[in-house]
């Protein structure tokens, strides 16, 4: 039911006041209009530009380029399918073809009855449980495409609440080293954690007003960025220390990345470590406030923290004076719109400032110039999580748990063709085989492991010689791919390289800010060649054409997105080269996977503003 006009207004002026500037809070405002109805409005355009002063083509500048804001009418029910790499694996494209037939529409499109549209999602961090589609903000995990009449007949009929905010998924894995609190099989509120021995080093460091001791253990520890950078964090804290004040701290719970979910895992079950961590961090720091900037792909985890933000302010640990201490502190949950490139630190910055998400060019460093261009740090959820158990163990203690050449564990998510997919918390150090083969279970029985992607989509391939590899930073760097934030997609025999090059140029040209020429044009450029090879329409001049951009992206982008696009495509040329000449030269694909055929293409849906109108181009794959 629509909120009353009067009532509106008021509402949206409350939400102006609870962020610094009126910029701040469009996207909250474009939220608020979502979640009432599903679409912001002519109407409610301008009503939020009358309170914020913004025009409609401001609002707008912001509000197209995120891909969750509507700004035409849409059915009564939103279905978001997942189409990042581990869902596709694991049945995703067989389950669009589904919901396209059962609904009779595309991608972007909305039922003649109004019940239904249909739209595309970027990984919904379900990436074990594959594959996912989200209905409103329910979210639905191994679906199969048989399933499909009877679920959308019970949205139909108004039988489906909202689901309670709880976590998603089993819990961790193997036995849990740091990361203790993920073997709950439920949140830990604040009582239960605080009777396991949480907040206690926050207490204590606090009674003795001992910032340097915080700082002393996490640059003892060799704690580093656990989001993909693997960035020291000691040295960002202490370039924010010694920059005039005011200080910001932010945690970047933008976990985007395809097959990437252990930030959600720590949000969910185990929030107050996450918590307890970022405001030690922001104490040793004399910071004077802090953001968590949330996916909005995530609705469990945005409820579930605002309860624990309410209850760490219950006892004293956010606000005023906190613990006696004088410090004035506060954590606040800024939520995304749906953008991959705002997992980079600089454009979540600009989001979080009300911007669209585009990456800054790098010098000055955030922790020099960042939020509001004061010092600021941004760490991500693991990493700050990680900080009360080095506290209390000691930065001695953790650095140990890992090689000689990268400090600590990591939590690795394992996901595709995987027998155990899921959470697990393994000392940096480990090899390949221990986590894919002894921990994972290996590949499905009767096929063979081909390749595994160590950071979701973003690193070149690990391959069958590399088994052995320990994996940590600086060796899986040696290798020519990445760790990043150790999201392993694992694939086996079934797996066209051909196409996975395809669907991946497909993800970044869709998710490409379109900032940069680089990658704007080069994410353009490499994925209508893809789509020329698994047409059927390849030449072998495409190979080198394709190596040739890839290198000019990675030379030139401004931010990770772009050197990262390339990736992939180039390094599956270069060690599955065989295949790509089948498919140019054969007009065949080994696995059956390609179409090799413009009528039965199954293409990524292409990147374009959510715009005003409702008859934008569709997105129809051909049946047959």
């Amino acid at each position: 039911m629509a909120t009353h006009p009067t009532d509106t207004k008021q509402d949206l002026e409350k939400i102006l006041q609870e962020w610094d500037n009126p910029g701040q809070a469009v996207i909250p405002m474009f939220h608020y209009f979502m979640e009432r109805e599903n679409y912001v409005s002519p109407e409610a355009l301008e009503l939020i530009g009358q309170i914020t002063g913004f025009s409609q083509s401001d609002l707008l500048g912001v509000g197209t380029f995120y891909q969750y804001f509507s700004f035409h009418k849409e059915g009564r029910h939103i279905i978001r399918v997942c189409l990042a790499t581990p869902c596709v694996y694991c049945g995703g494209k067989g389950l669009l073809s589904a919901l396209q037939k059962e609904l009779g529409i595309g991608l972007d499109e909305t039922t003649p009855d109004g019940v239904f549209s249909l739209k595309p999602a970027q990984c919904v961090g379900q990436c074990h449980e594959a594959p996912t589609l989200v209905i409103d903000t329910n979210i639905h995990n191994n679906v199969t495409p048989g399933e499909i009449p009877a679920l959308l007949k019970q949205y139909r009929e108004g039988k489906v609440s909202p689901q309670p905010a709880v976590p998603m998924g089993p819990p961790l894995v193997n036995e849990p080293v740091v990361f203790t609190g993920l073997k709950a099989k439920e949140t830990l509120w604040i009582d239960r954690y605080e009777s396991a021995g949480g907040y206690a080093m926050l207490r204590e460091i606090m009674a003795a007003k001992d910032r340097t001791r915080i700082m002393n253990e996490i640059e003892s520890s060799g704690l580093s960025g656990r989001g993909g950078g693997a960035f020291p964090m000691a040295p960002k804290l202490k370039n924010v220390m010694k920059n005039p004040k005011p200080h910001y701290v932010v945690a970047n719970a933008d976990e985007g990345e395809p097959g990437t979910f252990k930030d959600r895992y720590i949000m969910e079950r185990d929030p107050h470590s996450f918590i307890e961590g970022m405001i030690l961090a922001s104490y040793a720091i004399d910071a004077d406030a802090g953001y968590i900037y949330l996916r909005e792909e995530y609705p469990h985890s945005y409820q579930i923290l605002l309860k624990a933000l309410d209850e760490a302010r219950a006892k004293g640990y956010l606000g005023k004076n906190i613990l006696g201490t004088g410090w004035d502190y506060d954590i606040r949950i800024y939520r995304g719109g749906g953008a991959y490139i705002c997992g980079e630190d600089s454009s979540l910055l600009n989001s979080l400032e009300g911007k669209r998400g585009t990456p800054r060019n790098k010098p000055p460093r955030l922790s020099d110039i960042g939020l509001w261009k004061k010092p600021t740090d941004v760490n991500n959820v693991e990493t700050f999580a990680a900080i009360p158990r080095i506290l209390k163990e000691g930065g001695a203690w953790y650095k140990s748990l890992g090689d000689e050449k990268s400090a600590g564990t990591k939590l690795f998510c394992l996901s595709g063709n995987i027998r155990r997919p899921g959470i697990y918390e393994v000392p940096l150090g480990a090899t390949l085989r221990h986590l894919i083969e002894e921990l994972g279970g290996g590949v499905p029985e009767g096929r063979k492991f081909k390749a595994v992607l160590p950071a979701g989509s973003a690193s070149s391939m690990l391959y069958p010689v590399q088994m052995d590899m320990a994996l940590d930073y600086p060796t899986v760097k040696a290798a020519g791919a990445f760790l990043g934030a150790a999201s392993l997609i694992v694939m086996d025999d079934s797996v066209c390289m051909v196409d996975l090059a395809f669907w991946m140029s497909g993800f970044y040209h869709h998710e490409s800010c379109g900032q940069c020429t680089p990658c704007r044009d080069g994410t353009e450029d490499i994925h209508e060649v893809l789509q020329k090879i698994v047409m059927g329409e390849g030449e072998l001049s495409h190979l080198e054409f394709i190596k040739s951009l890839g290198e000019y992206m990675r030379t030139a982008s401004i931010c990770g997105l772009g050197t990262s696009a390339p990736n992939i495509p180039i390094s599956s040329i270069e060690h599955f080269e065989e295949e790509w000449r089948e498919h140019i030269l054969d007009h065949r694909c080994r696995t059956g996977i390609c179409s090799m055929s413009r009528k039965k293409l199954v293409d990524f849906p292409v990147r374009r503003s959510r715009g005003l109108l409702a008859d934008l181009p569709l997105f129809h794959p051909q049946e047959g």
